[in-house]
């Protein structure tokens, strides 16, 4: 029986653990960058083609590619950023 419960328990805290997001701070919206600027941001200054731009809890996050100094996608990546100074937070390569 305990070893039942074991892995019960072992099995929910790796999948929580496995799709879990970033940890970005939480501020009012009315500090957050606009989409926009943060957008403009994660292409100009970080080199990211984006592929979705989203709100996931109290980041901003992309799924898209890091791209070359010749402009060619190289990987596949999701990035959570600090909505407030658009830093990265959390970076996941595929």
């Amino acid at each position: 029986m305990f070893i039942k419960h074991f892995i019960v328990l072992s099995i929910a805290l790796f999948s929580s653990t496995l799709y879990a997001g970033a940890d970005c701070p939480e501020a009012p919206k009315s500090e957050w960058m606009s989409k926009f600027s943060m957008q403009k941001k994660i292409i100009n200054e970080y080199g990211f083609a984006i592929k979705k731009f989203k709100i996931d809890g109290d980041c901003y996050e992309i799924y898209g590619w890091e791209v070359d100094k010749n402009g060619k996608e190289t990987q596949k990546i999701e990035v959570y950023f600090n909505p407030v100074n658009g830093e990265i937070v959390k970076k996941e390569v595929d």
